[in-house]
């Protein structure tokens, strides 16, 4: 028969724990029994008590049951991810370990080469040869210099910024040669007595320019010249040789060889072909 609310008949909220629940139903079980209790209601109140714990119960169970069930399909859902998760990891890590070690491949078959294969003597010629012009540069730095006269063929009437805040302009000589100076002087020099550049006595590498001005004589420093860089270049120029000498299957010693046969090599061309320094060099600085 239809008892309404289990929970009103027991007496108990639904948020009840199941030892309240039972506390609850055997109270009223022992105060409703028909053998105990004589009114004429006790024994449909007893029925009502009986009917409500088993809906309560059976209640309680079937949710428990479902949690259980929900638990277990969050479980195995969440074992399936992780399985898949370790799989694609894994997956990735031995890609990672691969391409590793065709990298590691790569650089000891290329360290291989760069040490007996076609590159070898490409390589060592840059090397040596950057060697011999570090110590051209050096010496050429530390020797006394000498004065060339010069003459003025035509100068700039444009004014440009120096690295060290200096206005400058450009002058041509009559060898051919081009020379930035401060501005105030480069149209005076036309005028100016015994006019001479300063150079280094082996790769004639200009660094000032000399001139009579009355009693005094003077120097013009020349900006924008290889003179002023060449310590600093000459420590490129020793880089292949160290990349040859120290090479290892390291990325930084494959990449300094590629360097030093393209880059480096491509810079001791430009430096030597600027204003004949191949010359100046082959002839120790009598041409």
């Amino acid at each position: 028969m239809p008892i309404g609310d289990p929970y009103k008949v027991l007496g108990i909220q639904p948020q009840a724990t199941a030892s309240e629940i039972r506390k609850a139903y055997r109270t009223l079980v022992k105060k409703y029994h028909p053998d105990k209790n004589k009114s004429e209601d006790a024994a449909a109140r007893f029925l009502a008590i009986q009917e409500a714990y088993e809906q309560i119960v059976n209640g309680k169970s079937s949710n428990l049951e479902s949690i259980a069930q929900q638990q277990r399909k969050t479980q195995s859902t969440y074992s399936e991810d992780l399985e898949a998760y370790r799989i694609k990891r894994e997956a990735t890590r031995e890609k990672l370990r691969q391409k590793r070690q065709q990298e590691e491949a790569y650089r000891i078959a290329y360290l291989r080469e760069l040490k007996s294969g076609k590159n070898r003597l490409w390589h060592r010629s840059v090397a040596y040869f950057g060697i011999l012009l570090t110590l051209v540069l050096w010496i050429d730095y530390f020797l006394p210099a000498k004065q060339k006269p010069l003459n003025v063929s035509a100068f700039g009437i444009q004014t440009y910024g120096s690295v060290n805040g200096h206005a400058v302009q450009l002058f041509e000589s009559t060898d051919g040669r081009y020379f930035w100076t401060a501005d105030y002087f480069t149209q005076q020099l036309t005028k100016v007595k015994a006019l001479a550049s300063i150079e280094t006595p082996w790769l004639h590498q200009a660094k000032a320019l000399g001139f009579h001005e009355g009693l005094y004589y003077r120097t013009v420093p020349i900006h924008f010249s290889f003179y002023w860089a060449q310590i600093w270049l000459s420590l490129l120029f020793l880089l292949p040789y160290i990349s040859w000498r120290w090479a290892s299957a390291d990325i930084i010693f494959v990449a300094g060889s590629y360097i030093s046969r393209y880059l480096i090599l491509g810079l001791i061309i430009f430096f030597l072909i600027g204003e004949n320094r191949y010359i100046h060099l082959f002839s120790f600085g009598y041409l």
